[in-house]
């Protein structure tokens, strides 16, 4: 007959030296064990456990068990890809102690949900990079130019162009408005005549220009360079 308290209660010290920080005893035929991937990501650390209840006559049939997330997130695809494979071995294990091959189960497929989970990451930034380089090029492309294609831009071109020259004729057209030429300055402010008036050496005469008119004043310069053409200064030079 066999004893199955014996078995299992060997099959408990084995698990407790294999695993002396990961296996949690619970009773005498209940326990906990924490499985942890090979390479953890320390960003998203993951971790799962197998928790075990014995049945009378393990391990001739099966034991109750729960696999459990202990830390972290498992997508629930892979969660049900793992107990679908801790299912398969232990129904192929009846008859023999099998706890430990269970974990090993668990522990693979966890070490597989880091892989996969790294390598889309990996992906993610090979995409993102490859957008960027394409978006970057992409600047450097310009559009075909064609027959039409110009004509529309040189009709645009050429229309903007006008509008800015019109602009600035409208502007420059603003600033002279208002302003007066140098004869109607002098004509509104006769003081302005005198403005030079303190450059003035003793002895020199201020004239009146408002008192000449226009046929006056050429008279007047006619005489004077008559005068200079008939007594030179050179003449007076002894």
């Amino acid at each position: 007959m066999t004893d199955y308290l014996e078995e299992q209660k060997n099959e408990i010290e084995a698990l407790q030296s294999i695993y002396p920080d990961e296996f949690e005893g619970i009773s005498e035929t209940e326990f906990r064990i924490s499985i942890y991937p090979e390479e953890q990501d320390l960003e998203n650390p993951r971790a799962l456990s197998l928790h075990v209840i014995y049945t009378p006559n393990y391990p001739d049939e099966l034991p109750e068990y729960e696999i459990e997330i202990i830390q972290g997130q498992v997508p629930e695809s892979y969660l049900s890809r793992i107990e679908q494979s801790v299912k398969q071995a232990a129904e192929e294990s009846i008859g023999m102690a099998m706890v430990f091959s269970l974990v090993m189960i668990i522990k693979e497929e966890l070490d597989n949900i880091v892989l996969d989970v790294k390598r889309a990451e990996e992906e993610l930034v090979k995409e993102k990079k490859r957008k960027e380089e394409e978006a970057e090029q992409a600047k450097f492309v310009g559009t075909k130019v064609t027959r039409d294609s110009f004509l529309d831009w040189k009709k645009k071109f050429d229309a903007e162009i006008a509008e800015k020259d019109a602009v600035a004729r409208a502007q420059k057209a603003k600033e002279l408005k208002g302003k007066l030429t140098g004869r109607q300055l002098f004509e509104q402010d006769k003081t302005l005549a005198m403005s030079d008036a303190g450059y003035m050496d003793e002895g020199d005469v201020s004239v009146d220009v408002s008192q000449f008119d226009k046929e006056d004043r050429a008279g007047a310069f006619d005489d004077q360079y008559k005068d200079e053409e008939e007594n030179p200064v050179w003449k007076n030079v002894d």
